[in-house]
């Protein structure tokens, strides 16, 4: 049966169903270019950016002289 779509038990739809529209694709979020130094907030905590660990996901920030790695799209 080509052109009518099924419930997966094989029922047909209802008419409600028939003409429903994909969602549209997620923006990509545009992240910041974080320098060393600059102060960040991570779970509600302030703390300063050092760098960019080499797998391009994580960074290093300082939270009251402790080292964090954590995602950098967390950043804030």
């Amino acid at each position: 049966m080509s052109g009518t779509q099924r419930l997966p038990a094989g029922a047909p739809r209802k008419a409600s169903q028939r003409r429903t529209r994909r969602a549209a694709p997620l923006q990509p979020r545009i992240s910041r270019v974080w320098r060393p130094g600059d102060n960040v907030r991570w779970r509600d905590r302030v703390g300063v950016f050092r760098r960019e660990l080499e797998d391009g996901e994580h960074a290093e920030i300082l939270i009251a002289d402790r080292p964090y790695r954590v995602r950098v799209g967390e950043l804030t």
